[in-house]
């Protein structure tokens, strides 16, 4: 999966969410990179494949100007198009995703998807994703003009097309409500973020499943995929980690949770047994491992720690429920730093550095 990190406050945003993403984003990422802020009614991006450091020797992102941005690192090594963050069709919103599609991989997923993307492109909509597909590989992304868009990019062109029309103020409650109906329409494993030109003290959450850590204090916010990308100051503050099928806004004050279900969808809960069994084997898989770390695709599987099928929404079995298994993985690694026993290093998957574990 992806990294992501978030920041509003009174800073500068974009050294602070560049020290985030250095910390997290080869827990699964570093193949493509970017940044967005807004400062003074206008939204800043830059993205590039590679890493953070490509990132920084290649575009302007540490001097972009803003007290509020996202950023993001992904695992796919492809198109710049296809680097997040990505913008509605107005420019006005920029929008980075973590997650996967897999617990809905179902073909009436991909034509509500197709469905939702062909009415933009019918609309004239700019999607800048759209690409030739080259491979043998029978692509479920598909244009009426054939050509092939990036997963992402629909969540953007969605919640954008839904406030474009907004007046400012009321722009934060229909940006929330256009997170919550973008997560109704499609729900999958995901998370999202996004940040508005005309909102310089907001970033609105949308939650399935995947994991997002939120700490306020001191008239700023910090967002991240793990807790273990916060500043050390900030990781002795209460964590809120925000709940599953939720919608949430993020000021430099408070965190609003503004929905906790959604209509397709439903999530398990992590439970105290359930976090228990993952704390044991994830201790046992690490302890001792200083000479054999463990990244994130080494660790023991958590999936059969609920014991129904895999997913429960609109586009799969009628019985069963999305797992939060990428969070309880990244609250149990939590666990383990708060202890002071988790160590880490950089390692090497597929020719590419990935963050390995260990436990002492």
């Amino acid at each position: 999966m992806c990294t992501i990190a978030g920041y509003v406050g009174s800073r500068p945003a974009a050294p602070i969410l560049i020290d985030m993403l250095r910390k997290e984003q080869f827990f699964d990422g570093g193949r493509s990179t970017g940044i967005a802020t807004v400062h003074n009614g206008r939204l800043y991006t830059a993205k590039v494949t590679g890493d953070l450091d490509t990132l920084l020797r290649e575009t302007d992102a540490l001097s972009l100007p803003g007290c509020v941005g996202i950023i993001h690192s992904r695992t796919n090594d492809n198109l710049v198009e296809h680097a997040h963050p990505f913008t509605s069709h107005d420019g006005r919103l920029a929008l980075v995703l973590n997650g996967t599609s897999r617990g809905v991989n179902t073909p009436e997923f991909w034509a509500e998807m197709n469905r939702v993307m062909g009415s933009f492109f019918d609309r004239g909509l700019n999607i800048k994703s759209m690409y030739d597909n080259l491979t043998s590989e029978n692509p479920k992304m598909v244009l009426p003009n054939g050509r092939n868009y990036a997963f992402t990019e629909t969540y953007a062109l969605f919640m954008g097309d839904r406030v474009k029309d907004s007046p400012k103020d009321t722009l934060a409650r229909g940006l929330a409500h256009a997170a919550k109906d973008a997560l109704d329409t499609l729900p999958a494993d995901i998370v999202t973020l996004s940040v508005h030109a005309d909102l310089p003290d907001t970033v609105t959450a949308g939650v399935v499943t995947r994991p997002m850590v939120v700490c306020v204090g001191d008239g700023e916010a910090y967002m991240a995929t793990s807790a273990l990308a916060l500043p050390e100051d900030m990781q002795t503050r209460p964590l809120i980690s925000l709940p599953p099928t939720s919608v949430s806004q993020i000021t430099p004050d408070g965190v609003k949770i503004v929905s906790t279900s959604l209509k397709n969808a439903r999530v398990e809960q992590i439970d105290h047994r359930i976090a228990a069994q993952s704390y044991l084997r994830t201790e046992q898989a690490l302890l001792g491992q200083k000479d054999d770390p463990k990244s994130v695709y080494d660790m023991p599987d958590l999936s059969d720690l609920w014991s129904a099928p895999a997913s429960d929404c609109k586009f799969a079995a009628e019985e069963g429920f999305l797992k939060p298994s990428a969070a309880l993985r990244y609250e149990t690694l939590w666990a383990l730093h708060r202890q002071g026993r988790l160590r880490q290093t950089i390692g090497e998957r597929n020719g590419f550095p990935i963050t390995k574990f260990w436990v002492e």
